[in-house]
């Protein structure tokens, strides 16, 4: 997931977040009980055709999906050597299509619309001494932070070829983790800047 916000006027953006959640909880639920590799192949169908229907181009989809790829194919490998072809790929499609749903919420929600849906759905937690505020706050950057490591990713491995060199998997960890915590300073630093390191109720 990409978990970037692209600003359309589409029937999916102006969904409201409850019913976007509860939609993807049931389509997600359908994904991983269903066995049949048809009928998930229908689910990941579906899934890519309701891009156009935000109005988010296909790239953005490939770009959800771009990271998991490699994870895929070595689990392929794998479920196809010590079980079957037919177990791979219906762990294949599953991956897929949760991708590439997990990441048109993200794509067509905004992050004040996802955290004040956060906040309501865990007021119930200031009963007993958690902040919903806190607790809304966590999940949301939670839910960006996927997407943040996978644009981490993303950007090491161009840094390597824009230099001409072929990355391994593990001469990238450093750069990935040296972005990372940049990001999160940078996060942090607009939290403070803000006052929001305060919960809502005690400003």
């Amino acid at each position: 997931m990409t978990g970037l916000y692209v600003d359309r006027a589409s029937v999916l953006h102006r969904t409201p977040t409850s019913d976007k959640f509860l939609l993807l909880s049931l389509i997600l639920a359908g994904v991983f009980l269903v066995e049949n590799l048809y009928a998930l192949g229908g689910i990941l169908l579906f899934s890519l055709l309701l891009y156009p229907v935000a109005g988010i181009r296909l790239p953005f989809a490939w770009a959800a999906v771009r990271p998991v790829i490699p994870f895929i194919v070595l689990t392929f490998a794998a479920q196809a050597v010590f079980s079957s072809l037919q177990r791979g790929a219906v762990f294949g499609v599953r991956i897929l299509a949760a991708v590439l749903l997990a990441s048109l919420l993200t794509y067509t929600t905004r992050s004040s619309e996802m955290l004040d849906f956060f906040g309501k759905v865990l007021r119930p937690l200031r009963h007993i001494g958690v902040s919903p505020w806190r607790a809304s706050l966590v999940l949301s950057l939670t839910v960006r932070a996927v997407p943040m490591l996978a644009s981490s990713i993303t950007t090491a491995r161009e840094a390597f070829l824009a230099r001409g060199q072929r990355a391994a998997g593990y001469e990238i960890v450093v750069p990935v983790i040296v972005g990372l915590i940049q990001s999160a300073e940078a996060i942090g630093d607009a939290i403070s800047a803000r006052g929001l390191e305060l919960d809502v109720s005690e400003t």
